[in-house]
């Protein structure tokens, strides 16, 4: 799933065995994974009973060791996923990034013959995603069914690809790589097909046109083929492109300064004596493990946080576009989309009441909204029609500083590529927090690496570069 539940009553242990309420655990207990449930529990108890650990162990027993079979499993990949100190925890306290591994951990466990995923590398961080694709492509019988943006992952661990464009669906043999080869090549094939098309009928255009006595005589079945040529030759729908332009956000020389700038919570630090100064251009990746600092340090940026000690002088002319991971918020969820969108045009400077509407309906054209869904109320949208909205939001107000924490999450290939391009020719300042390596490598020229206990690396190069040279797998 791509968002997976956390019930406080649920352990990590128990989340692994595929348990997802203590109400469901009591439903079958003669299960195997009820029965390796119990086995940890008398191993975990405060006070350890003799008799309940070889009632435990002799129902481990049963079925030829069935029970065994799924602790070793479940051992294994809680270790291979970095699970092992979490197993206790309530799934109520663990961050996006832990939960997320214990669902992946939970259905492979279940040794599955075919194992569905759902956008799984969201939330994960390089160490994690790794590890995923390490565990997939190790399941030589285990067929996968993904279902991801991440192109990085899908060129690692994929070896077909399915295609659903335009109500169509379309196989490719292969990687990412081999995917976009293949694709190009079938739209080329199409541009020939549809030019030949239109020469058709362009013929059969001047035959329908005859004189009304010469229409009498048309068969039937010429005047249908027309009909159906002409269908077939409308044109497709234009490729998404974003056309937003940041003319009128000058950007001063003076645009962001931290000058020994040092942040903890209790006993965790998050930033220990940073100082940098942001110039016109930067294009910087934010990388790190989950939980590490990386959101917060973009909420000091904005001044949303306070540092303990150090200074952070923003300049007169800066404004900031902010993309949260956690998504828009809303104030009316019953409001409809054109509403919405007409108001952040309102919000914009320059935009008068009079522009409003022509500027949200090109707006929505652009972040491919059909006409259809104009009208639609904002609760009713899918999570990537939300997401979309979300940069529509952001963009519409043209920043000169553009922080994006995890843009690429829920968001289609399509407008995945139009952002990348959008921002290759953004000339204000870009500061970006994602583990989306393909994404980060295209859009930054530099990281800022968060170490741990307050230490940011300056890395001069990709995100695929860095994770090659530093990314350990444990086994």
């Amino acid at each position: 799933e791509q968002e997976p539940l956390s019930p406080s009553d649920i352990t990590v242990a128990d989340a692994l065995l595929g348990i997802k309420s203590s109400q469901s655990a009591t439903k079958n207990p003669n299960s195997v994974f009820q029965i390796v449930r119990n086995y940890n529990q008398v191993c975990n108890a405060a006070e350890f009973d003799d008799n309940a650990f070889d009632k435990a162990s002799a129902a481990m027993d049963k079925g030829g060791g069935a029970g065994w079979d799924v602790f070793t499993k479940m051992d294994e990949i809680a270790t291979r996923l970095r699970l092992d100190d979490l197993k206790d925890q309530s799934l109520s306290k663990l961050s996006g990034g832990e939960r997320k591994r214990v669902a992946l951990g939970a259905a492979l466990v279940q040794t599955p013959d075919v194992l569905l995923l759902d956008e799984p590398t969201n939330h994960l961080d390089l160490n994690a995603i790794r590890l995923l694709s390490d565990i997939i492509t190790a399941e030589k019988k285990m067929t996968v069914l993904c279902i991801t943006h991440d192109r990085s992952f899908l060129n690692e661990v994929c070896d077909r690809i399915i295609e659903l464009d335009d109500g169509q669906i379309y196989g490719y043999d292969g990687n990412y790589g081999d995917f976009l080869e293949g694709k190009d090549a079938r739209l080329r094939n199409d541009a020939a097909v549809m030019s030949s098309m239109k020469k058709k009928l362009s013929r059969e255009l001047a035959w329908m046109r005859k004189q009304p006595s010469g229409r009498q005589s048309k068969s039937k079945a010429r005047q249908e083929a027309f009909y159906k040529l002409e269908k077939m030759a409308a044109p497709k729908k234009k490729d998404l492109k974003l056309t937003l332009t940041n003319d009128d956000r000058r950007l001063g020389a003076n645009i962001l300064s931290m000058e020994n700038v040092s942040l903890k919570f209790g006993e965790k630090v998050v930033l220990d004596d940073f100082t940098y100064d942001f110039n016109a251009g930067d294009t910087i990746g934010i990388v790190g493990a989950n939980g590490v600092g990386k959101s917060t340090f973009l909420s000091m940026i904005t001044g949303r946080q306070q540092p303990d000690s150090g200074t952070i002088t923003p300049g007169e002319t800066v404004s900031f576009g902010i993309y949260d991971q956690m998504g828009i918020k809303f104030d009316d969820d019953d409001q409809r989309v054109l509403e919405f969108v007409r108001q952040r045009v309102l919000a914009r400077d320059g935009t008068t009441l009079a522009e409003a509407p022509s500027e949200a309906n090109k707006l929505l054209e652009q972040f491919q909204f059909s006409k259809e869904r104009w009208n639609e109320r904002i609760r009713m949208l899918s999570g990537g029609e939300r997401r979309r909205l979300q940069l529509l939001s952001v963009l519409t107000q043209r920043p000169n500083f553009l922080i994006l924490d995890e843009p690429t999450n829920d968001v289609d290939l399509d407008t995945l590529s139009a952002l990348e391009e959008y921002l290759a020719e953004f000339k204000g300042v870009l500061v970006i927090v994602s583990h989306d390596r393909y994404f980060v490598d295209k859009v930054t020229e530099h990281l800022f690496v968060f170490e741990g206990d307050g230490i940011v690396k300056d890395y001069l190069g990709s995100l695929t570069d860095y994770a090659e040279t530093t990314i350990e797998v444990k086994t």
